[in-house]
């Protein structure tokens, strides 16, 4: 399945357009991936992730502007909307935890990031405010 979708994904890179692909075989592709994925799976909790954070490369997907006024300590900035373009930043064998301020920006650098082929990333629950308050920073 994994490389089903990642050939759909390369031939849509080459060509240009996801309709010039056939719908219903990227549909499939897609829907094989979700239904393989357990609920909660690429989720970390705060009080989780305060116990490994030194071994993990935590990605603040944020824009620069706000990563720079607050940020987890040890965090690098990646823009959800980049994370494809950086990948060169990401290990490939090591955890990514990704946050914004709530979950759902990174929620979505989360799902490309595993359509992609990374299958040790997670999503800080609740976001910066979720680690804010569990540390109490």
């Amino acid at each position: 399945m994994k490389k089903t979708l990642l050939a759909l994904l390369t031939s849509f890179s080459l060509i240009g357009s996801a309709w010039a692909i056939d719908r219903d075989d990227m549909i499939m592709a897609l829907q094989d991936y979700m239904e393989m994925a357990s609920f909660g799976d690429g989720v970390i909790m705060a009080a989780n992730l305060a116990e490994i954070k030194d071994e993990v490369v935590l990605v603040d997907a944020r824009q620069a502007h706000d990563f720079s006024n607050n940020a987890i300590p040890g965090a690098i900035n990646i823009d959800w909307r980049f994370v494809l373009s950086e990948l060169d930043k990401l290990p490939e064998d090591q955890m990514i935890v990704l946050y914004c301020d709530t979950g759902i920006l990174s929620s979505k650098a989360h799902m490309a990031l595993r359509l992609v082929g990374y299958d040790q990333v997670r999503v800080l629950f609740n976001g910066l405010a979720g680690w804010h308050e569990h540390t109490g920073q």
